[in-house]
């Protein structure tokens, strides 16, 4: 750590036991900034040195050091201080995420992406995570497209990122009883991707194949391991996407068919309206009927 400092006796805390110190200035020179915006830290967003906290003079220990040095980047990537330093006391608005999200997928700063997205899900869950933060910032993403169609770099930056984040959700180890797919030459495969990680939050372990699932591949995957239940996610209405179904629906297992690709009702299979409802059906079945 390349902090320019004063003589030995002044920058460290005397002692072999304890840990070194740095003054306010040395700190504000570390993160390029200024004393004053340092202290404004401290007076609006509660981020002063642990020493001040406990009523002694304000020096700033390592664990102060990364905690600032996080608010900078931060900051730097695009989130308002408040929102930094929400974040960082464990409060922040799932707004701000949003925001700070999209930020850094138009960057391409995928580590900051998922680490965002990972945090919030930690601390919100996937369900809320997927619907306030992933789902407006794939909106805004896809927008920006109409303008410049060139810039769908940002569009796989961010599905990358939260792809990244939803396998963080620590899975249950026991035999998968669910089955998630999607229809054939479907490539959206985010929601199915949640989907399993809602499930892992709620002790359901699934099996996930993932995109563009042709028919024969489905009804080999449903026969050999005879799941519970099948999900089938469509994007876009297609006939072989309802083949598939009817080829799963065929074989005696419980199908669920999932995504706007699916009419209202079709073929009498579960459907259902969100990621919540498709995590209650599939984990308290009863529940979702009523």
């Amino acid at each position: 750590m390349n902090i320019e400092h004063e003589e030995p006796d002044s920058l460290f805390a005397q002692g072999k036991d304890r840990q070194p110190t740095w003054t306010a200035g040395q700190v504000a020179s570390r993160l390029g900034v200024s004393e004053s915006t340092l202290r404004s830290w401290h007076r609006r967003y509660g981020m002063e040195p642990y020493s001040a906290r406990q009523g002694g003079q304000r020096r700033y220990n390592p664990e102060d050091l990364v905690r600032l040095t996080r608010m900078r980047e931060l900051i730097d990537r695009g989130m308002r201080p408040s929102a930094a330093a929400n974040l960082l006391h464990g409060a922040v608005a799932l707004r701000d995420v949003h925001t700070a999200v999209v930020v850094a997928a138009k960057r391409l700063d995928t580590a900051t992406c998922a680490d965002l997205l990972t945090q919030t899900i930690h601390r919100w869950g996937v369900v809320r995570t997927w619907d306030r933060v992933c789902r407006p910032s794939l909106t805004s993403v896809e927008r920006d497209q109409r303008s410049d169609p060139d810039c769908v770099d940002d569009e796989h930056a961010l599905s990358w990122s939260m792809t990244v984040a939803l396998h963080r959700v620590h899975r249950p180890l026991r035999p998968a009883t669910v089955m998630l797919a999607c229809a054939p030459g479907e490539q959206h495969a985010l929601p199915v991707e949640a989907l399993a990680a809602a499930l892992a939050e709620n002790d359901v372990s699934a099996r996930v194949l993932g995109a563009a699932m042709p028919t024969p591949a489905l009804v080999r995957a449903v026969t050999s391991t005879t799941p519970e239940a099948v999900v089938l996610w469509s994007h876009r209405r297609d006939p072989e996407h309802h083949n598939a179904a009817s080829a799963i629906a065929a074989l005696g297992t419980r199908l669920i068919v999932a995504g706007p690709g699916w009419r209202t009702a079709v073929g009498g299979w579960d459907q259902p309206k969100s990621l919540s409802n498709a995590v209650t059906m599939l984990c308290k079945p009863d529940a979702a009927e009523e």
